[in-house]
């Protein structure tokens, strides 16, 4: 658990951004040095082709974490975007600050270190549901993954999120 300290030295160096629908927080191709807390609002993480079309590998709510944290890691750049899908609030954590934290702080050790085991968790968990579950199955994990996910967002971005066509997935939903 945080305590009131540890949250103060967030506050202190960090910085809280608005970032309005449809920003990129990173852009594919992009050196990646800072973490982002979306306290509110709606990111997805996707991967875009040559020819145009997107693919959606996850989403991001309010209390969670949105970055390419391979790319923070290593330096490299993100081979994927992070786009917000309403106006929303993060908070900018740079990695050098997020390092900062951890060595000063074995709270923030423990926090950082269960959400980069959490976002694990989801993408081996996507990863068995792609390879394992038939198409109506992966919406019902989807629903339980995202509640309420389904009314903020356009079918599109959820077919989009489980590789099948628009029209696949509405009729789906209507059969």
């Amino acid at each position: 658990m945080l305590s009131d300290g540890d949250w103060q030295m967030l506050l202190e160096w960090t910085r809280i951004k608005q970032i309005p629908k449809g920003t990129c927080l990173i852009k594919a191709g992009e050196l990646v040095n800072h973490a982002y807390f979306c306290s509110e609002g709606l990111f997805r993480l996707f991967y875009s082709i040559s020819d145009g079309r997107e693919f959606n590998v996850a989403f991001t709510l309010e209390n969670d974490f949105a970055t390419s944290y391979g790319a923070m890691v290593t330096g490299g750049p993100s081979n994927f975007a992070i786009q917000a899908m309403e106006d929303s609030v993060v908070i900018e954590i740079s990695y050098e600050t997020m390092q900062k934290l951890m060595d000063k702080s074995h709270a923030w050790e423990r926090f950082v270190r269960r959400s980069v085991e959490r976002l694990y968790i989801r993408k081996e968990e996507r990863e068995r549901e792609l390879l394992y579950l038939n198409a109506q199955e992966r919406y019902e994990a989807f629903l339980v993954k995202y509640p309420g996910l389904e009314k903020r967002i356009p079918q599109y971005h959820i077919a989009s999120y489980w590789g099948i066509s628009p029209v696949s997935l509405s009729r789906l939903l209507h059969s």
